[in-house]
C-alpha cells in the first residue's frame, strides 16, 4: 500500500471517528438536555438529594434545564458549574454542598419573571424591588451609618464577597461609588429571598427566609416569633409565620424596643395584626387594607383613612403600625354615646 493511500486511510478513520464522537457526544448530551430528571440529573449520586427536595416541591413538573441551564445551553456560567460537577464526579472529589452562585442567581430570578409574570410585575413597583445603587449609593442614609458587611444580611443576601468589593470611598468627596456600575442594577433583593424554589408544595406559599451566613434558606415556620415590647409591656405579636420573615429584617433593636431600628411590630389599635392583614403580597401595597377590615367610620365617627396618620400622610407623627386612641385623646377616650350625643348637638 503506498503512502498516499495510508494517508487517506489514516483520515478517513478520524474522520469516521471523530464523526463518531460527535453524534456520540452530541446525544448524549441531548439525552441529557431533554431526558427525564429522574434518569439524568439524578443518576449521579451527588445530586440525589437536590433531586429528593425538587420532586416533592411545587416545581416539581418544572425541569432542572429550566431554571439551571441543560447540557445544551448557552450560558456559560452553568456550562462552568456542569463541567466542574463531572469532573469531580470522576476524579472522585467530595462534592460540595451545591449552592447557587450569584450570576445563577440572577438568571432563576429571570426565570420567575418568566413563569409568574404577574407576580414579578406586582413585585416591581415595590420597595423591595431595590438595587444594590440605590441602597448603597443613598447619601442620606450613608451619613448616618456607612455601608457594612451586616448591611448584605437584607440587602444583598447573594452577593459574593464583602462590602469592599461592592463600594468604596470617593476620596476627597463625602460619598461612595461601586466599584463595578454593573453591580448596580442588579436586584438586591431577588425573588429567592424569601422564596425558596425546592420547598415542599405544601409550605412554598408560606416562604423562606434566605440566611447568607448559613447560606441556606429557613422555612417561616421554623423562624421564632419575636418578643417586642413598649417599655416593660410585652406586644402581642401575630404568629403567622410569614410576618416572621417580615421580622427578620424589619426588626426593633437588641433590646426589642417596639418602634427602633426598622421595626413596623404593629401595636395600639392594631396589636396583634400580621403583616399579610394590610399589606398585599409582592407588592406589599397597604392603600386598601383600611377598607377591608373597617366601615368609614370609625369608633370616633370619623373616616378612618382620613385621621392623621402616617397612613394618609408620611408628615403625621401618628405611625399607622402603633397608633393607639390615645394618641388623639391624651385626655381620655371618650365612650361612643357620648360622641354620637356630641355629633347630634351640632
Amino acid at each position: 500500500m503506498t503512502p498516499k493511500r495510508w494517508l487517506r486511510l489514516l483520515l478517513g478513520i478520524a474522520l469516521y471517528g471523530g464523526v463518531f464522537i460527535a453524534s456520540t457526544a452530541l446525544g448524549g448530551l441531548t439525552y441529557f438536555h431533554f431526558g427525564n430528571p429522574r434518569t439524568t440529573c439524578a443518576s449521579c449520586h451527588e445530586m440525589t438529594n437536590v433531586h429528593s427536595d425538587w420532586s416533592a416541591s411545587s416545581h416539581a413538573s418544572v425541569h432542572c434545564r429550566s431554571c439551571h441551564g441543560g447540557a445544551l445551553t448557552l450560558d456559560v456560567h452553568a456550562v462552568e458549574s456542569h463541567v466542574q460537577r463531572v469532573v469531580r464526579h470522576f476524579a472522585k472529589e467530595a462534592e460540595p454542598t451545591i449552592r447557587l452562585k450569584p450570576d445563577h442567581v440572577l438568571a432563576v430570578h429571570a426565570s420567575c419573571a418568566s413563569c409568574h409574570p404577574q407576580a414579578f410585575a406586582d413585585w416591581q413597583p415595590s420597595k423591595h424591588a431595590t438595587t444594590y445603587a440605590r441602597i448603597f449609593l443613598d447619601p442620606a442614609h450613608n451619613a448616618v451609618e456607612p455601608p457594612a458587611n451586616d448591611c448584605f444580611r437584607c440587602h444583598g443576601m447573594f452577593f459574593p464577597g464583602d462590602i469592599a468589593n461592592l463600594v468604596a470611598p470617593v476620596k476627597d468627596e463625602r460619598g461612595w461609588a461601586l466599584t463595578r456600575t454593573e453591580t448596580g442594577v442588579q436586584p438586591a433583593i431577588p425573588c429567592l429571598t424569601c422564596h425558596q424554589i425546592h420547598a415542599p408544595a405544601a409550605t412554598t406559599q408560606i416562604a423562606s427566609f434566605y440566611d447568607r451566613r448559613e447560606a441556606t434558606h429557613v422555612s417561616a415556620q421554623l423562624l421564632p416569633v419575636p418578643h417586642v415590647r413598649r417599655g416593660d409591656t410585652p406586644i402581642r405579636v401575630s404568629r403567622d409565620p410569614r410576618q416572621r420573615i417580615c421580622q427578620q429584617c424589619h426588626a426593633p433593636n437588641a433590646a426589642h424596643a417596639l418602634g427602633t431600628s426598622d421595626d413596623r411590630t404593629p401595636a395600639g389599635v392594631h396589636e396583634g395584626l400580621s403583616c399579610r392583614d394590610c399589606h398585599w403580597s409582592h407588592t406589599n401595597s397597604a392603600k386598601a387594607s383600611c377598607a377591608a377590615c373597617h366601615p368609614a367610620d370609625s369608633h370616633c365617627g370619623l373616616d378612618v383613612e382620613k385621621m392623621d396618620t402616617t397612613f394618609r400622610s408620611p408628615e403625621s407623627r401618628h405611625n399607622i403600625h402603633t397608633v393607639s386612641c390615645a394618641d388623639c385623646h391624651p385626655n381620655g377616650v371618650p365612650q361612643r354615646r357620648v360622641i354620637q350625643e356630641l355629633a347630634k348637638g351640632n
